[in-house]
């Protein structure tokens, strides 16, 4: 009888071993595909960053680590096949397969939503960080070169515009349109220098909110695992951070941007009054919810409000803050403290 027993024990151990290894193999072969779409279909390269992973993730939310690091290992080894050269390979993994990899196993875990959040927008910022280190190592002087010769080549651009309007005599306030140009475009690049930090940070959340969602999506779908999700429009600012992002706003506007101190403080006042803003738009999305239901349509609005209202941009953002602001001291819709 205990003889029997071991024996079934044994049978349905190298079942489940067979079955996870035939799973981890499946997984492989469709990130590989969808590795090889994304790279040689241009339009479909763009969502190789919310695609690549998803296999992966699934993954990870059914069995953890375990097995995970030899397909990574596998899909990397592929990699190099199809891109040709080791730090592409890293860069496609990297970029493409650990976020969605990292939202799946957490999100499998139960750690809960901001966690999950949290793990793949870092996930997401080491790729950014790789990718910067490359072209600073292999391009010149890395992001900033690229950067320059951007702004020159838009000021070689627009010296058509501006010498006719020499030639016409033409001034803006006491400066010809050519020194206009170049005053103009200088800003642009001080600010652009100056938020860097933030612009990749920011890039990194809006990036891995998407990957989680996509990756979130499929787990529940196919009922690998139940995940809790908070929809956007019960995102919510803690009282904390509203009293630090101003609290940063007025050192900042004492320290100035000159230094390391006011330019780390900047950046901080930045990224911060970025998610509070993020946050006053998802009680707007709140209110919009019962009159159109549709999540497409909602976002539809808000796009077209930020691309045709650019004219308006700085009071829609501000008053986007000033509700994320409100609503973490007032808490209009009662979702409780939900970024703690």
């Amino acid at each position: 009888m205990t003889k029997s027993v071991l024996m079934q024990g044994e049978f349905q151990m190298k079942q489940n071993k067979t079955k996870a290894l035939r799973e981890g193999a499946m997984m492989v072969a469709l990130t590989i595909v969808l590795i090889l779409v994304t790279q040689y279909v241009p339009f479909l390269s763009v969502f190789s960053t919310l695609a690549c992973g998803i296999p992966m993730g699934t993954m990870a939310a059914r069995n953890g680590m375990k097995g995970i690091v030899p397909a990574i290992i596998a899909v990397f080894l592929v990699a190099i096949l199809v891109t040709g050269t080791f730090l592409s390979a890293v860069s496609v993994v990297l970029m493409a397969v650990v976020p969605g990899t990292t939202a799946g196993y957490v999100l499998g875990k139960k750690k809960g939503f901001f966690s999950a959040l949290f793990a793949t927008c870092t996930a997401v910022c080491v790729g950014w960080l790789f990718e910067l280190f490359v072209l600073y190592a292999f391009v010149g002087n890395g992001i900033d070169d690229l950067f320059a010769q951007t702004l020159k080549m838009t000021e070689e651009m627009m010296k058509p515009l501006t010498e006719s309007f020499s030639q016409a005599g033409i001034t803006i306030g006491n400066m010809s349109g050519e020194e206009f140009v170049g005053a103009f475009i200088e800003s642009i690049g001080k600010t652009f220098r100056l938020y860097f930090p933030s612009i990749i940070i920011m890039s990194s959340v809006f990036e891995g909110y998407l990957i989680m969602r996509v990756c979130a999506f499929v787990i529940k779908r196919t009922k690998v695992a139940d995940v809790a999700i908070v929809p956007f429009s019960e995102m919510k600012a803690t009282r904390s951070m509203c009293f630090v992002g101003i609290l940063c706003y007025l050192i900042g506007f004492f320290a100035g941007v000159e230094s390391v101190f006011g330019a780390v403080i900047a950046n901080a006042v930045f990224i911060l009054y970025a998610l509070i803003g993020i946050c006053g738009l998802s009680l707007v999305d709140y209110k919009l919810k019962g009159a159109i239901k549709s999540a497409w349509g909602r976002f539809g609005i808000y796009f077209a409000v930020f691309i045709f209202g650019s004219f308006l941009m700085s009071f829609v953002t501000m008053a986007l803050i000033i509700l994320g602001v409100l609503d973490s001291s007032r808490d209009f819709r009662n979702v409780g403290e939900q970024m703690e």
